[in-house]
């Protein structure tokens, strides 16, 4: 239902966006992640073209932490992003934060694993530790991140939670920069 409710939005006439909203609603009834993670985001937002007002963001993170709950790494990586900032209704809470984006990290989400490696890279909230955002952005290289691939590469080249090795360092943007460009 969610994918076929997400096809009837892009007609853009104001019948299939209705038709749409209501087979993503169905969907999200029944518990899809997905469509959780949708409707918290339209609704937060807002949409005129179906007559659909923002949201409280009381509302917003009522949804979003359903779409959490319902296993959506899109969701978690942007609860952690407001956790980290304080925004959308989140308080600022860094623990928070490096926890959602560790989970999503884990689940294959690249943009995760660059956020919590940043964090452990500079010490943002908590305590440093250079050898496991080294693993972080492995991690988010390996799942596509060419931010990941950079990380890492400036690893290699400062010594940050690895030896320093220039020449691995150039290998790597060789090889894995070369290859996204």
């Amino acid at each position: 239902m969610y994918l076929v409710g997400v096809h009837h939005l892009a007609k853009e006439d104001q019948e299939n966006c209705r038709y749409g909203i209501d087979l993503i609603d169905e969907a999200a009834d029944a518990g899809h992640g997905g469509a959780l993670y949708y409707l918290a985001l339209l609704h937060l937002n807002g949409e005129p073209n179906i007559d659909m007002e923002s949201c409280s963001l009381e509302e917003f993170v009522e949804r979003l932490n359903r779409a959490v709950e319902a296993g959506n790494v899109d969701a978690k990586f942007v609860r952690g992003n407001s956790y980290y900032h304080g925004t959308e209704g989140y308080p600022h809470d860094f623990k928070k934060a490096l926890d959602d984006f560790l989970q999503a990290a884990d689940e294959g989400h690249a943009e995760s694993a660059v956020s919590a490696g940043a964090m452990l890279h500079n010490g943002v909230g908590v305590s440093k530790d250079q050898r496991r955002s080294f693993e972080l952005y492995q991690l988010a290289g390996e799942l596509g991140s060419e931010e990941g691939w950079m990380n890492v590469v400036d690893c290699w080249q400062q010594g940050l939670g690895v030896p320093k090795s220039e020449d691995t360092a150039r290998y790597i943007k060789e090889t894995m920069l070369k290859k996204k460009r």
